[in-house]
């Protein structure tokens, strides 16, 4: 039986991120993902994801952003490649909206600097932007973008420089842990560790059938448009955005390479039964709201559909995360439910995941993402 000091299922965005935190610490890691990351099966995928620190969702993330910013500054450095682009973020809603009032909230709590801009003021940055009147606008310069698809590569690679053993394609059927091991089954054999990490994106209420956790999976669609105004490339200055509208919650990128546009909406959703049901249809209705969000706020943007995708967001009802050791085996450490809001916190989140394992407690605050917030 193969032996290690630390398991890690799951080597998507916070598995691989956990992995190589492991591996730094001259643990003898061993991960293990059912399938080639980084891969479009789960959600870390998608070419891009947001990275901001003003979380209108909690104040109490601002601490943990501020972590993960300087960690993914690590994980460039150690694969010598660029990873985080900071074009700006602007968030528009109205004053007495979800973002606008949660985004000053962490603001003013963490001395955060943030630009605020009137519809007239946005329109003169940002010429192919259009803003409801009455509503504003707030533009946080240090945010920006990260590579997802290329974070998962990089944090994958400088794992198996420090010595990790990641195995591809091979899924795990079971666990079980007993004092001071554990025990993991694959389709491929068995291995044991003193500690495991589980980091299993959509597919952790198998992973953790037994702790009962109230997750559930929406599809979501993912569009990128191609043909629009030059005003909505990265090089003529168009930032992030994520605007709060009485038709919902859209997001979107600045076109910065062939695929154009990208946009899609944060709230809606398919219900999925399970990760293995993902289907990959464009969701004609949601494809329609969101091109009524661009013919309103980026009129010149649309041009043609040129690429379109899907991914998991995996929630749970309060939409915040779970990160904890296991109530009854405190060798294993797990993360769950990121809500469609995770990703930007996969590197400090794997080096979280890496000291719950090893050390029992975590360098910072994270209580109020304990699993026991549900019993």
């Amino acid at each position: 039986m193969t032996t290690a000091d630390v398991i890690v299922i799951g080597l998507g965005g916070v598995g691989s991120a956990a992995a190589w935190h492991l591996a730094r610490r001259g643990l003898r890691v061993l991960g293990f993902d059912r399938f080639d990351p980084p891969h479009d099966h789960g959600s870390s995928h998608g070419q891009s994801r947001v990275i901001r620190k003003a979380y209108f969702e909690h104040p109490n993330y601002v601490p943990l952003l501020q972590a993960a910013y300087q960690a993914w500054h690590e994980l460039e450095q150690a694969s010598a490649q660029s990873l985080y682009f900071p074009v700006g973020l602007l968030e528009v809603g109205p004053v007495d909206g979800v973002i606008i009032p949660g985004i000053l909230a962490s603001a003013a709590e963490h001395q955060l600097p943030i630009e605020r801009l009137s519809a007239a003021e946005i329109h003169a940055r940002w010429p192919g932007v259009r803003v409801t009147e009455g509503d504003v606008g707030l533009f946080e310069s240090e945010a920006g973008y990260l590579l997802v698809e290329a974070c998962v590569a990089a944090h994958l690679r400088v794992a198996e420089q420090a010595g990790a053993e990641l195995r591809f394609n091979e899924q795990v059927v079971s666990w079980s842990a007993e004092e001071d091991q554990v025990r993991v089954v694959t389709d491929r054999g068995e291995y044991q560790a003193a500690r495991l990490v589980i980091a299993g994106g959509p597919w952790a209420d198998q992973l953790l059938a037994e702790l009962r956790l109230p997750l559930r999976l929406l599809r979501k669609d993912l569009y990128w448009y191609v043909g629009g105004s030059t005003d909505y490339r990265a090089e003529s200055g168009m930032p992030t955005f994520l605007f709060e509208t009485p038709a919902g919650y859209y997001y979107g990128f600045p076109a910065f390479d062939h695929r154009g546009l990208k946009v899609a909406r944060h709230d809606g959703g398919i219900p999925l039964a399970s990760a293995d049901g993902l289907t990959r249809e464009i969701d004609t209705a949601d494809q329609a709201l969101v091109e009524r969000f661009l013919a309103t706020h980026l009129p010149n943007s649309m041009g043609t559909l040129a690429e379109h995708a899907t991914c998991i967001y995996t929630m749970t009802p309060d939409e915040h995360f779970v990160v904890d050791r296991h109530p009854e085996h405190p060798q294993v450490a797990l993360a769950a439910g990121l809500s469609g809001h995770g990703f930007k916190f996969a590197s400090i989140l794997g080096r979280i995941l890496a000291e719950l394992a090893t050390d029992g407690e975590a360098s910072l605050p994270i209580n109020f993402l304990s699993l026991r917030r549900f019993f």
